[in-house]
């Protein structure tokens, strides 16, 4: 079998290229991991270490067929160069000025096994345990795009990678030659600490053709995220693609384009170790692509420095927001306290209740907040009370039944009536308005509805009112308020009603009644010892 009918599959790595010589190597790694704990694996994020934060410890990464051969006509089964590859890289970085970092990785392949390479020229399996290509690693953060520590937002950064031929080139562990990979980076962290980061760049490598392929100078990129799981104990989940375009290829080659994807669990310890594992697989698309991989680090930051302490930030939950202010523990917050140094109900936005009127109810819950209630209102009104050119009642006068029999029960409302009507001198005069259902007659409810405010007169005129002031007048049923056809509409039909009228120029004119209905009795104040039922006439409607 010879060389040119073979082609070429590598995995796992950021690749270099061997020679066109059929013992020519080059780095078949493609996973090359960031030695920053906040860093994504193998996707840098922006934000450089902290001024002197020290971060240092081992990664170890597995992968499976890094390095495969395929005969072109498929008569052969696949020769698995490198099968399996077990690889520590020993990093250091460190942060300065807030704005940069500087790291270094060196690279041990402890384990790796594989066919015989006479395929490619040389007896004997791949070499183990050799030493890679040593890489320094470096980081400055863009201006206007350095995100603090605890911050959320925009970052942006440039990076260096440069990797020195320090490593086992026939092990397919070193390029043979100095590569160099200057990059950018764009990220955003959201503020439940969700981070989305962007790499790209160029890497400049040896031009090389192994076995029919080119391997030179890529394109690296990568996307990733790092999402908090359990907050509280600094748990977060990783994800990544990454890999590498290639920008030479021979006729009639396919551009190769190496890529895998990774995910993993990483704990943020509040002992300042940092401890990340996962793993996934390669595209199969390409020269690169594994078909499995596998990772753990710890990477140690040394306790109460300030990376440490952003660490500590990032894995607690967020702090529970200040307590409102309130300094009158009303309940009233903030700005919405119109009294903040004075507790009142939230009802009155924070201020004291007031009692204009006195009454003891406050004005808040008082409808007559001018007026007192005395001792029997009801919600801060009086029992009666004049509004506008009427003198309102809240409760309903009581009669005897079909008779014009004041009950004792609404004595304290025709005193409370006579109460307005002395203290409201101007009022010249007011009528007294008798009204019924229409149950009965007309003739009998008209002649009811007259006695009965002839009876609330007289009681008034006894009660100190002038009885030139007063007059009484009856319409029966024929001025309803409601529908007779239900109880309730003839209940407030059955009311009696206080009128003012508007003064006259010269004398009062007069009253619509008959004389003989103004020299009827006045009413005894005690109840009718054995009322036959109450008719009550209803208070005028509440305004």
């Amino acid at each position: 079998m010879k060389p040119s009918h073979l082609f070429l599959i590598v995995a796992l790595g950021l690749s270099t290229a061997a020679t066109a010589q059929p013992d020519a190597r080059f780095n078949i790694q493609l996973f090359r991991p960031s030695g920053a704990p906040q860093d994504l694996v193998v996707v840098q994020q922006s934000r450089p270490l902290s001024h002197l934060s020290i971060s240092a410890g081992p990664y170890l990464s597995y992968s499976l067929n890094p390095l495969s051969l395929i005969p072109e006509g498929g008569d052969l089964s696949k020769i698995n160069l490198v099968g399996n590859r077990l690889q520590l890289d020993v990093m250091a970085t460190i942060g300065l000025f807030d704005w940069a970092e500087v790291g270094v990785d060196m690279p041990l392949i402890l384990a790796q096994g594989g066919a015989n390479l006479e395929v490619i020229g040389t007896e004997g399996s791949v070499e183990s345990f050799v030493l890679g290509d040593l890489r320094l690693t470096g980081k400055v953060a863009i201006p206007g795009l350095r995100r603090p520590a605890e911050g959320k937002g925009w970052g942006g950064a440039v990076t260096l990678n440069v990797s020195f031929p320090t490593g086992a080139q026939d092990a397919f562990a070193g390029d043979g030659e100095l590569t160099w990979a200057p990059g950018l980076v764009l990220d955003y962290r959201f503020e439940n600490g969700i981070l989305l980061a962007l790499n790209g760049g160029f890497w400049k490598r040896p031009d090389r053709v192994f076995s029919g392929v080119s391997v030179g100078d890529m394109m690296p990129f990568g996307v990733g995220a790092e999402v908090p799981i359990l907050r509280g104990s600094g748990v977060t989940a990783v994800g990544m693609v990454h890999g590498a375009v290639g920008l030479q290829k021979q006729p009639d080659e396919p551009r190769q384009i190496p890529a895998e994807a990774l995910f993993g669990l990483r704990w943020y310890s509040s002992t300042g170790l940092t401890f990340t594992f996962g793993g996934g697989m390669g595209c199969g698309c390409s020269i690169a692509s594994p078909s499995l991989s596998f990772f753990t680090s710890i990477l140690w930051i040394p306790a109460k420095t300030r990376e440490w302490e952003a660490l500590e930030r990032f894995k607690e939950p967020p702090e529970p927001p200040p307590p409102p202010i309130d300094p009158d523990g009303d309940g009233v917050i903030g700005e919405s306290d119109a009294c903040p140094d004075v507790a009142g109900p939230v009802a009155n936005m924070g201020c004291p209740d007031t009692d204009k009127d006195g009454d003891g109810v406050v004005d808040r819950l008082d409808r007559c907040p001018d007026q007192p209630a005395g001792s029997r209102g009801k919600d801060g009104c009086p029992l009666a009370r004049r509004e506008g050119n009427r003198i309102v009642i809240l409760e309903q006068l009581n009669f005897a039944t079909d008779q014009d029999i004041i009950l004792s029960e609404s004595f304290p409302i025709l005193e409370e009536v006579a109460r307005v009507m002395n203290e409201n001198t101007e009022a010249d005069r007011v009528h007294i308005e008798g009204h019924t259902d229409s149950r009965a007659s007309d003739a009998y409810n008209l002649d009811l509805s007259r006695r009965r405010a002839a009876s609330v007169m007289r009681f008034l005129v006894e009660s100190g009112v002038a009885a030139e002031r007063l007059c009484s007048q009856g319409f029966g049923r024929s001025r309803p308020l409601a529908d007779n056809a239900t109880e309730e509409g003839m209940a407030l039909n059955r009311r009696v009603d206080f009128t003012i009228q508007p003064p006259s120029d010269g004398p009062r004119p007069p009253c619509p009644e008959d004389a003989e209905d103004k020299k009827r009795k006045r009413p005894t104040k005690k109840a009718p010892a054995t009322p036959k039922a109450k008719s009550k006439a209803p208070a005028a409607p509440k305004p």
